[in-house]
């Protein structure tokens, strides 16, 4: 039966490979960020932090647009439905998490008071 050490030592070449494979398939500026990594989980590991800030900032882009979002004069319900809609689908795809009655509460939001008016039935 292989001890630890043995099982470990199988597996330094072939993490070796990788690491190098993936310092190889990257541009200059990340090569250097990267090349004091000895294994490749480091490698990954940093890469994780790095894209991490990344998708934060685009879950928080996502939930800004979704908050700015007016209807502008004499457009179309559906048109700005269709623009909403986008939002949401793209704030869903940045894995922003937001209930149900966060959505409909940015949607009614979003409507003129024009919106509201014709609904109620004074216009």
């Amino acid at each position: 039966m292989p001890t630890k050490a043995g099982v470990g030592k199988c597996w330094e070449e072939p993490d070796e490979i990788a690491h190098y494979y993936m310092l190889a398939s990257m541009t200059n500026t990340s090569y250097k960020q990267l090349e004091s990594c000895k294994t490749a989980k480091a490698i990954l590991d940093k890469l994780e932090d790095m894209f991490r800030g990344q998708a934060t900032l685009a879950r928080l882009s996502s939930i800004t647009s979704l908050t700015n979002a007016q209807q502008m004069l004499n457009t179309p319900i559906k048109d700005h439905m269709i623009t909403l809609m986008e939002s949401f689908a793209e704030a869903i795809e940045n894995e922003t998490n937001l209930d149900q009655i966060t959505q409909i509460e940015m949607m009614f939001k979003s409507f003129s008071k024009d919106f509201f008016l014709l609904f109620l039935g004074r216009i």
